[in-house]
């Protein structure tokens, strides 16, 4: 393979990204829920950014065809780095780190998410040949998942300190960081993230295409489409819920379930996304595509989801450490899973020339399903100070929709098309 050093550069890179990013995205939630009136403040956090995640989304992809991709990166790493050292600078000062500065970082860091995965998968394709693509792809994945894992279980583990585990060596006991000094720890490694990528070599391709439409245009153009074969739009929908949910249940149900309800540190909340990440790359590692070509695509999505919600039902009915961990390994596979039969099928279906209207327009449809059950479950029974074991009143609702999602599904079973739902 041509350009190892470029592989070694983006890779080392990568990995610091998703260690980063894995520690902010535990740290945060986990410190504001332990705050007087957290439910309620993460909820609406998580609620408000997502909401105007959506539009800087849609702007995303005009920067990645339009600038320079290493460059997108650098900026997006130095800005990172900047905020996060300046917002830590400010706790050192004053010893504590204001609510508004705390969703100034999840901000960023949902920004930039936003905007690397794409921008990493469009450098890959720049970087290296064709035939490389599937093999780098696949290895960025896993590691973005385990990488991701671990900087959640480090950031888990500097909240807390030790875990209450025989295992942990008693010579490594230690205090519990405060926010600001592990945001100090996630901005120095943004920094030496920007030194990695300023390494990688890199020109850029002169052939890029940029689409001029508008955004509302994209949009408008991929309505129309699905309105004229509601059997897509029925398919695309329904199989999105999963993805939905999951997101709801990382970002906002899951660290007061472990809190309030299992009550439990942050050590849990860590292993629940650790044993999820597992679930994902195990589906990766063991190769769906000998599923996909061998069985209707359609019926092994509701096998997956109908699996999903049962897990989530399990969750509203018990109160087990050991199927918290195991729904998220499973939840991890079928997730892993739904995401690989559900691309294949709408890129067989779905023409080319409109492909990325459609897939806009369901992402729009999926943040605004989102925002919506977030700012949901900012209402006092979920959010109250000491209503906290609500929460899994949220893993039913979610289990139901995703039940109800098998249904519509299967009702419209018949009018999919099982020409290109079969391998």
């Amino acid at each position: 393979m041509k350009h190892l050093r470029s592989l070694i550069f983006l890779f080392a890179a990568n990995t610091i990204s998703g260690f980063a990013q894995g520690i902010t995205m535990l740290s945060i939630p986990w410190f504001l829920i332990q705050t007087p009136n957290g439910n309620f403040k993460n909820a609406a956090m998580v609620a408000g950014v997502t909401l105007a995640s959506l539009f800087w989304s849609m702007y995303a992809g005009t920067l990645i065809d339009k600038y320079n991709r290493k460059h997108i990166f650098q900026n997006l790493t130095g800005v990172d780095a900047c905020i996060l050292l300046g917002i830590s600078v400010y706790g050192f000062m004053t010893g504590s780190v204001p609510f508004i500065l705390i969703c100034t970082v999840y901000t960023a860091t949902i920004f930039t998410y936003n905007v690397h995965y794409p921008n990493l998968y469009a450098f890959v394709q720049e970087l290296f040949e064709p035939q490389y693509y599937a093999r780098v792809n696949s290895a960025i994945e896993i590691q973005g998942q385990t990488t991701n894992f671990i900087g959640m279980m480090v950031g888990g583990i500097l909240l807390d300190g030790p875990p209450p585990v025989e295992w942990w060596p008693m010579w490594l006991d230690f205090e519990p960081w405060t926010l600001h000094e592990i945001f100090l720890l996630d901005g120095s490694t943004y920094v030496l993230g920007f030194l990695l990528i300023s390494m990688i070599p890199y020109r850029p391709a002169r052939d890029k295409k940029i689409d001029q439409g508008s955004v509302v245009s994209r949009i408008a153009q991929g309505f129309a489409y699905l309105k004229e074969n509601k059997p897509i739009f029925i398919f695309g929908i329904t199989t999105h819920v999963l993805f939905f949910s999951l997101l709801v249940i990382i970002q906002v149900a899951m660290p007061v379930y472990v809190n309030d309800y299992l009550q439990k540190g942050a050590f849990i909340l860590s292993s629940f996304k650790g044993f999820y990440a597992i679930g994902a790359v195990t589906a990766g590692l063991l190769g769906l595509s000998v599923f996909v070509s061998r069985y209707n695509l359609i019926r092994q999505i509701m096998v997956l989801l109908a699996i999903a919600g049962a897990m989530y039902f399990l969750l509203f009915l018990t109160k087990s450490i050991f199927l918290t961990l195991f729904g998220a390994f499973l939840v991890g596979i079928c997730n892993a899973g739904v995401r690989i039969l559900r691309i294949t099928y709408l890129v067989r279906i779905v023409p080319n020339r409109v492909i990325g209207r459609v897939n806009s327009f369901l992402g729009v449809v999926n943040v605004m399903m989102r925002a919506g059950f977030i700012a949901f479950m900012t209402i006092p029974f979920f959010s109250a100070e000491g209503n906290g074991t609500h929460i899994i009143y949220a893993f039913g609702l979610l289990a139901a929709i995703l039940w109800i999602s098998v249904g519509v599904m299967a009702w419209w079973f018949g009018r999919f098309d099982h020409s290109f739902a079969n391998g």
